[in-house]
């Protein structure tokens, strides 16, 4: 409750500073919803809340660094939001759960651990070195998202099954440190990549699902936190107004996304969304 007091008051604060204040609510209001919808998916998938905005940014023509520099704002408030909320569930399986279940998250915070450091050095390599993707950020974010799509879609159709005493060994903790370190780099093209490959990995593993999208979000959260030196500066190239409403839309979004997956199906939820993003990576192709 105090959280969302304090983000209440700051919000006030930030909307008052910009010049007519009413004329900017009328404009950017409905993005609000935009930022719970992408916060909702983010939060229970693991997959950046990118996949939705950027699609969504790039159809109201705003310039390449203008989408991916707003699209990382927006997730600070969503994924640090869906951050807290899968911290206060961990500690309490860990501290009320059965003995299977405090084995399944037992591996949390050591995947954070190895994790957490080698995504922000793979953002940072890609930001402070300027590594450019292979291709333009339209036809890399377009095939991303289509095979991000399909795994997410196989995944819910074909859930394998996973041991609850299951733990990564030394190479699986190195493995995972590697693909950290190449999901920052993503990160730092797409706003989105690290959470994915997080997720994806750890179920191969056979990993909790829980415990893997867990880990994504707060990867994810961490590495996009990481940028915010340039995002949220004056010179920044981030379209403040959206973020404005987006940005406590994902918060919204991100307190409620267990809540919401525990009274819908997680299967249905996961098809909704892999044929979303498989439609939006098409999208960005044909522009």
């Amino acid at each position: 409750m105090s959280f969302i007091i304090l983000s209440t008051l700051l919000w006030l604060a930030w909307a008052l500073s910009f010049d007519s204040s009413l004329e900017v609510t009328c404009n950017y209001f409905y993005f609000l919803f935009l930022g719970i919808i992408g916060a909702i998916f983010a939060n229970t998938t693991g997959a950046g809340g990118g996949v939705i905005f950027i699609p969504i940014f790039n159809s109201l023509e705003l310039s390449e660094l203008q989408a991916l520099s707003t699209s990382f704002a927006i997730q600070c408030f969503g994924m640090t939001a869906g951050t807290l909320t899968w911290w206060r569930y961990y500690k309490e399986k860990i501290k009320h759960g059965s003995q299977q279940i405090s084995s399944e998250w037992s591996q949390y915070p050591i995947i954070l651990k190895c994790c957490i450091p080698a995504s922000i050095a793979g953002l940072w390599l890609c930001q402070l070195a300027n590594l450019q993707p292979p291709q333009s950020m339209p036809f890399t974010f377009g095939v991303f998202s289509i095979v991000l799509g399909v795994i997410l879609g196989l995944n819910s159709i074909y859930r394998n099954k996973y041991s609850g005493d299951q733990v990564l060994s030394k190479k699986g903790l190195y493995t995972i440190v590697l693909v950290s370190f190449l999901g920052g780099i993503i990160t730092g093209w797409l706003s989105v990549g690290v959470g994915e490959l997080i997720v994806i990995y750890l179920l191969l593993k056979r990993t909790a699902p829980i415990v893997a999208i867990a880990a994504g979000v707060t990867v994810s959260a961490a590495t996009v936190w990481a940028s915010a030196y340039i995002h949220f500066t004056p010179s920044a190239q981030t379209y403040f107004q959206i973020v404005l409403f987006a940005g406590p839309g994902a918060i919204l979004g991100g307190l409620l996304a267990r809540r919401i997956v525990t009274l819908l199906s997680i299967k249905n939820l996961k098809l909704v969304f892999s044929c979303w993003i498989i439609s939006s990576g098409i999208f960005m192709l044909l522009l």
